[in-house]
């Protein structure tokens, strides 16, 4: 990220952000971190001139406007390349209070999946903008308040408005230098060849918010960046805790396995009993969750799943890992292979059982991100030694003739 003067304290703990980011988060999440382009999201109620601010900081009339509210149907997005010497992605959104609980939920993901958000307002926030700036407070995300055409407001008035901002619920919530006081599109009184008086456009008022702008994000990018990407990251779906009837059904999948491979551990009689005993019960899952889910579509997961976990190195360290833990049964190099065998077929049938489960729980789909990048979260939830250590045991002392 650059070296940064001492004094730049800001810039310093945004490098630092940005580079401890780096280290903690994967998948999408990093791809976005790394890409370097903070994305800057209007947000706010039908008719306070969201589209007018993001022209007037752009300078160009990318976005549309219109004397009648409501002119934004969907969101819009426009990249500049350098604002602050960093790349913005600047994003226009329709009115929450003129769309369908279907499109509100899009605004909001765009608005919390965004480094920053300009509140547009336009007067005192009634008790839908105070909702939605309480939803953002709660969910850290950082936030400018942009109070638009303040050239209708006489100044006694502006004053009354500046006040409510530093005293205070709404000064909890945000700082008074975080509240930016502009006029998108004046207008001002002028007198034609004939007398009349009319109303005529004025250049824009926003050099306070662009000034802002400008500075936080040339100081505060890493920093933006970073919080985003460890957010996102932190709200991907958890792996859920199966059931106990579902945990048991795929412990007793993982011990028949990682006994059939131990008494018999020959490489093409793994494989193919591996893949029937592990198809099976996915298919067994997927009825158990309610979900429909052919022979081909296991397989197809199965080979996924499968895929993953060989990224994740479930292989030869975990072989290590028992052997050298066999104690006295390592002086039996056939015996200590055949159980490490079987312990880590047993392992991958466990695993497999439940990235499906979790995968059949969220209706067969991995989410917004890569399959692989859920994959390896949820596998990294689960104590792999933990299993490996209760199979082990298992194999040595199996219950009754050795088939659950």
């Amino acid at each position: 990220m650059g070296r940064y003067p001492v004094d730049d304290w800001a810039a310093l703990r945004g490098a630092w952000s940005y580079e401890q980011a780096r280290a903690l988060v994967g998948g999408a999440a990093r791809r976005r971190l790394e890409a370097g382009r903070v994305q800057v999201v209007a947000l706010g109620l039908v008719g306070r001139g969201k589209s007018s601010v993001l022209n007037a900081l752009i300078g160009q009339g990318v976005f549309a406007t219109g004397a009648v509210h409501g002119v934004t149907q969907g969101a819009q997005a426009v990249l500049t390349d350098d604002w602050g010497g960093v790349p913005v992605e600047w994003v226009d959104t329709p009115g929450l209070d003129e769309v369908g609980e279907k499109t509100a939920a899009q605004v909001w993901d765009l608005a919390l999946g965004a480094e920053l958000v300009l509140l547009v307002l336009s007067g005192d926030p009634n008790r839908w903008e105070l909702r939605i700036l309480s939803r953002l407070v709660r969910a850290g995300k950082p936030v400018l308040v942009v109070m638009n055409k303040m050239d209708q407001y006489p100044p006694a008035a502006q004053a009354q408005l500046r006040a409510r901002w530093q005293t205070g619920k709404l000064a909890r919530w945000v700082a008074p230098e975080d509240v930016v006081w502009v006029a998108a599109q004046p207008t001002g009184w002028q007198k034609t060849s004939t007398g009349q008086m009319v109303r005529q456009p004025l250049a824009p008022q926003v050099t306070e918010l662009g000034r802002v702008l400008a500075n936080r994000l040339a100081t505060l990018a890493p920093l933006l960046l970073a919080l985003n990407a460890l957010q996102t990251a932190a709200q991907q779906p958890p792996l859920s805790a199966p059931p106990g009837q579902i945990e048991a059904l795929i412990w007793r999948a993982s011990t028949s396995k990682a006994l059939a491979v131990a008494v018999n551990p020959l490489l093409g009689v793994d494989l193919l009993m591996g893949a029937l005993l592990d198809g099976a019960l996915l298919l067994r899952l997927a009825r158990r969750a309610g979900v429909t889910l052919t022979p081909v579509e296991a397989a197809q997961l199965l080979h996924l799943i499968a895929y993953s976990l060989g990224g994740l190195g479930v292989g030869g360290s975990l072989l290590k890992g028992v052997v050298a833990g066999g104690g006295a049964v390592a002086l039996l190099p056939y015996v200590a292979v055949a159980m490490g065998q079987g312990a880590m077929a047993g392992l991958a049938t466990y695993l497999v059982g439940r990235v499906g489960w979790q995968y059949f729980l969220q209706g067969k789909t991995w989410g917004v991100g890569s399959p692989h990048d859920y994959i390896h979260r949820w596998v990294g939830a689960i104590d792999q030694g933990a299993v490996l250590a209760r199979l082990h045991r298992y194999l040595h002392q199996p219950p009754g003739h050795g088939i659950q």
